[in-house]
């Protein structure tokens, strides 16, 4: 049977990648030192290839398709985010075996030949894989456009997995993509839920992870904890392959925005290793980290309704469409009377900042992308115009 030799969970935040000037770098480097320090993990392991399960912020697909589980089989991983862009080997005879074995257990899994992975990708090849020539299986979950899969459905995938595993010899290293507490592109962005973060990782210290895997997605949309899906995959393959560890905090960081928690559970990390901690955490923390849950379906990543289909079709051209975006930069009114936009639509569009936006049916992140874009456009289409 493959052996999993290195598994870990960890933050992929584009400000790691972007390093803005408003962040601390200090802490910055404490989750950058972290994902490095599995990179040590993975020389001292060998793995022959490094499964990577990560998210799709809307950046490999949109609303033509929005598969649950997709395992990609290109020969190479293509991962960007902005200007900076990585391509990393993929190990397409494991990850063939991988989607054939899946399915075979009745677990729907999509594949793609062609698909371009974000900063969930592209961070962990920056810091964890660096120069190391390791080749990657990426393996996407959806943690943003509902209806989600429950942790226990992402569990059984990770199981699935393992089992599939079953026949093969490589020794793998597994890497769960997914940040802690954070609400990007809503009106919450400010006010993570950082009590959360430190019981999940109180209780991921103590190999409990029953009341984890019994959360709701709608409860996990409502602390800001929607990307811990991929680590339940993990833990699903841990489990799966007779190994139902620990985690050993590597670091833990308050952002203003963000919860970026690095969490090691193969190797063993060393007792005498002090996780880095840019403030102490409480012990013990209550259940749920004293949260008492009171939503009954999605409040900040909603079901994008079908009506705000042209709205985010929009929003989408301008993330991917420079000449669209120049146009909108130039004109915003003609590009949004050429759309087929409602007049609320219409208003909230040509509003400043996005929470007008999201108010109307646009996906957050459809529309703080949108924002971000559309501002970088405008700063250089000033720069080249300027005398």
């Amino acid at each position: 049977m493959a052996e999993i030799v290195a598994a870990a969970a960890a933050v992929h935040a584009p400000q790691l990648l972007s390093r803005p000037p408003h962040e601390d770098p200090a802490k910055l480097d404490g989750s950058t030192d972290a994902l490095r320090a599995f990179g040590t993990a993975l020389d001292e392991t060998r793995p022959d290839a490094l499964l990577v399960i990560g998210i799709d912020h809307l950046e490999t697909f949109w609303l033509e398709a929005v598969p649950t589980f997709t395992l990609v089989l290109s020969p190479m991983a293509q991962a960007h985010y902005m200007q900076q862009e990585r391509h990393v080997p993929v190990h397409t005879g494991l990850a063939t075996h991988l989607l054939h074995g899946v399915v075979a257990r009745d677990v729907d899994l999509t594949y793609s030949q062609d698909a371009k992975l974000g900063h969930a990708f592209l961070t962990p090849f920056e810091y964890v894989l660096g120069d190391r020539d390791i080749p990657v299986i990426p393996l996407l979950v959806n943690a943003y456009l509902p209806p989600l899969p429950s942790p226990r459905r992402c569990f059984t995938l990770g199981r699935a997995i393992a089992a599939a595993l079953a026949d093969r010899p490589e020794r793998l290293a597994v890497l769960a993509s997914g940040g802690m507490s954070h609400f990007p592109g809503t009106a919450r962005y400010t006010d993570p839920q950082f009590t959360f973060d430190e019981w999940v990782l109180q209780e991921v210290a103590a190999g409990r992870y029953d009341e984890l895997l019994d959360l709701t997605p709608v409860q996990l949309d409502e602390v800001g904890e929607s990307e811990l899906l991929t680590w339940f995959v993990m833990l699903g393959i841990l489990a799966g392959s007779g190994a139902t560890v620990p985690g050993s905090l590597l670091s833990y960081q308050h952002l203003s925005h963000h919860g970026h928690g690095v969490v090691q559970f193969v190797p063993p990390v060393p007792a005498d290793r002090a996780p880095a901690v840019d403030e102490p955490l409480a012990s013990p923390v209550p259940r749920f980290g004293g949260h008492t849950f009171t939503q009954t379906d999605f409040v900040y990543y909603r079901f994008p309704e079908p009506a705000s289909f042209p709205l985010n079709r929009l929003l989408h051209r301008v993330i991917t469409d420079r000449e669209l975006r120049r146009e909108f930069v130039r004109d915003p009114v003609a590009v949004a009377d050429a759309a087929e936009l409602t007049p609320l639509q219409r208003e909230a569009l040509l509003a400043d900042g996005f929470d007008r936006l999201t108010s109307v049916g646009a996906h957050p992140l459809l529309a703080l992308s949108a924002r971000q874009v559309t501002a970088l456009e405008r700063e250089r289409m000033a720069a080249t115009t300027t005398p």
